[in-house]
């Protein structure tokens, strides 16, 4: 009772301080007046003052007293915290397009859970920290589905695992010098620029045409680094051809250039057979990176990637002084549920539940605006809906009040994507849509 008497006389004074009720050089009351006015002992007072004092709140006169010793800018503060909160939308909305969310009818969440709960069983392996490079039943289970799925052919030990491919972005750019030149297609990826820039690199933007980035682009930019998303890396997002992926690979080999394969979602190809990934090719100068967050769920921060073998040894030196940033028990857990067969059964399972709520989503857009153009992206899981570009602002902000949130992409389309979406609120969501564009 005493602790919590004393923590309240020091929280109390703190607040006033931080609210500008007390400024700085003000003499706060003395220890007696404070402990007669709360109603509590002097020396309950007197253990919230000297806290006061340690943490430099206070000081104080010999025989005269404490006084203030902090000062803030209440409006600078207040102001500051307006600004953050103006850059995040926080609201839950009933029809989210956006894509940042996956539905709850899309992944079974009593099967995962039953899996941690079988990782929690191997309490030995919980006791110590992950490996650097990622648990090694994991990276085995990772070898064998990405092989299976992805046609990727690398050795058990090529295989890292990280916390987000951003996370493995960074290990990458420590392979290599500051101010390298990285490629990067022309419409852009800010979540991979942000990490470029972080690691002083130099981000140069390409040109793309309808079979993917170009080679007369590759041969202008003197690259050392070229990062592209295989399948979703073409014009508008849709896969790079083959044709154009071999004329890549051969320009990489000739100029001695890494190739950053970012295979987002390249497994969930519905309509068509997936297209293997690039790094099937060529096990020398492409970087794989693999990922699961719509193919599970967001919250379950696992990637991987597959090194080449001239890259390995280096990273192993700098490995030393990582820690593994992914959490080892869903580590554990991912691999049973990879070994037991149920991310294979799962992504048969989500193919179909995509391709279903794409078709229901793509059908309702037709009928509700027939006079406009859509386009499918498979493995972005989105359709596009091509508008008059002056209405489209106006329309997103509408759209918002009315509990939908859609975006406009940077060829000035709206974007719809299906993957957070309940298939049963497609019809009420597109009827809303219709309404506001009337």
């Amino acid at each position: 009772m005493k602790e919590y008497k004393y923590l309240e006389v020091y929280e109390t004074i703190v607040d006033d301080i931080e609210k500008g009720y007390l400024k700085y050089n003000d003499k706060i009351p003395s220890i007696r007046k404070m402990a007669k006015q709360l109603d509590v002992s002097k020396t309950t007072v007197e253990s919230a003052y000297l806290q006061l004092l340690v943490e430099g709140y206070v000081y104080t006169k010999e025989k005269v007293g404490y006084f203030v010793d902090v000062q803030y800018n209440k409006h600078a503060i207040n102001e500051n915290l307006d600004q953050i909160n103006e850059q995040f939308d926080n609201h839950k909305y009933r029809y989210d397009f956006s894509g940042r969310l996956v539905d709850s009818e899309s992944f079974n969440l009593d099967i995962w859970k039953k899996y941690i709960k079988k990782a929690l069983n191997q309490s030995d392996d919980l006791m110590s920290y992950g490996e650097p490079q990622g648990e090694l039943v994991l990276k085995k289970a990772l070898q064998k589905y990405s092989h299976e799925y992805r046609g990727v052919r690398r050795p058990v030990n090529n295989y890292v695992v990280g916390a987000g491919f951003q996370i493995l972005l960074y290990y990458v750019c420590s392979l290599f010098e500051r101010d390298n030149i990285v490629g990067i297609e022309e419409g852009g990826f800010k979540q991979a620029e942000a990490v470029f820039h972080d690691c002083h690199m130099q981000v140069v933007k390409l040109p793309v045409d309808d079979k993917g980035i170009t080679i007369e682009g590759l041969k202008k930019a003197n690259l050392k680094l070229l990062y592209l998303n295989s399948s979703s890396g073409g014009y508008h997002g849709h896969p790079i051809k083959q044709q154009r992926r071999l004329e890549i690979i051969e320009y990489a080999q000739e100029n001695d250039v890494y190739i950053i394969e970012d295979d987002h979602n390249g497994e969930l190809k519905f309509n068509t057979k997936p297209i293997d990934a690039m790094a099937k090719l060529d096990n020398d100068h492409i970087i794989y990176i693999g990922s699961f967050s719509k193919l599970l769920l967001p919250s379950i921060r696992i990637s991987y990637m597959a090194l080449p073998d001239q890259l390995l040894s280096l990273f192993k030196q700098k490995s030393d002084g990582y820690h593994q940033t992914a959490s080892k028990l869903e580590q554990l857990a991912l691999a049973m549920y990879i070994e037991d067969g149920q991310l294979s059964r799962h992504l048969r399972r989500l193919r179909k539940h995509y391709r279903d709520k794409s078709e229901h989503l793509l059908k309702n857009l037709q009928q509700a605006f027939p006079n406009y153009t859509f386009d499918l992206y498979e493995t972005a899981l989105k359709i596009t809906m091509s508008v008059e570009i002056d209405l489209i602002d106006k329309f997103i902000e509408i759209a918002k009040k009315h509990d939908i949130l859609v975006y406009k992409n940077r060829n000035n389309q709206i974007t719809l994507s299906f993957s957070g979406i309940l298939d049963q609120d497609i019809d009420q969501a597109t009827n809303i849509l219709k309404d506001i564009w009337q």
